[in-house]
């Protein structure tokens, strides 16, 4: 009798396990399913002052780049258009940034004066060109799969002096 009812404990333990496999497989499983929160408010950088802070989030046609004044609570987009603008860092003086965008199905990096809001292209490479740094030296500092691997180059504001600086095995 309790061999008997081993098996049948057995059988309706294995029962519902497929059961629960068909209603995954046939209905979906939300819990996998689901997504995480949107991308908002994302990659904060601080101005060299500690007055305002740059980051980028969803506008209406894609990810723009803002500033809020840490002071007034006044945040501000500083860029509009139709692709994806992201990754700032500010110059030393904290009167522009530099930011990776998506522009001409590229990826290059722009500059943005905060006064006039005027933006300018800093690179063109068909290779993309990210994570811009712009260091206290004045140089900025990015990643390009230019050579055909991820290496870090550093460039001047104006484009010139570009300089690769690391070498890995594939690119050579």
């Amino acid at each position: 009798m309790g061999k008997m009812k081993g098996q049948s404990v057995k059988r309706t333990i294995l029962i519902s396990a497929l059961a629960l496999v068909v209603l995954i497989l046939v209905g979906g499983c939300s819990f996998l399913q689901q997504k995480g929160p949107e991308l908002t408010n994302w990659e904060p950088v601080l101005s060299p002052d500690g007055t305002r802070i740059a980051f980028e989030s969803p506008g209406e046609k894609g990810f723009e780049i803002y500033i809020r004044d840490l002071e007034s609570g006044i945040t501000t987009q500083l860029t509009q258009n139709e692709v994806d603008d992201w990754a700032p860092s500010w110059s030393p003086q904290g009167d522009r940034l530099v930011f990776s965008s998506s522009h001409e199905k590229n990826v290059d990096l722009y500059i943005i004066v905060l006064e006039t809001l005027t933006v300018n292209r800093l690179t063109t490479h068909e290779g993309d060109d990210v994570n811009p740094f712009w260091g206290t030296n004045g140089k900025i500092l990015f990643n390009s799969n230019r050579s055909g691997a991820w290496e870090i180059y550093m460039s001047a504001p104006d484009g010139t002096g570009l300089t690769k600086i690391t070498e890995t095995a594939e690119s050579s």
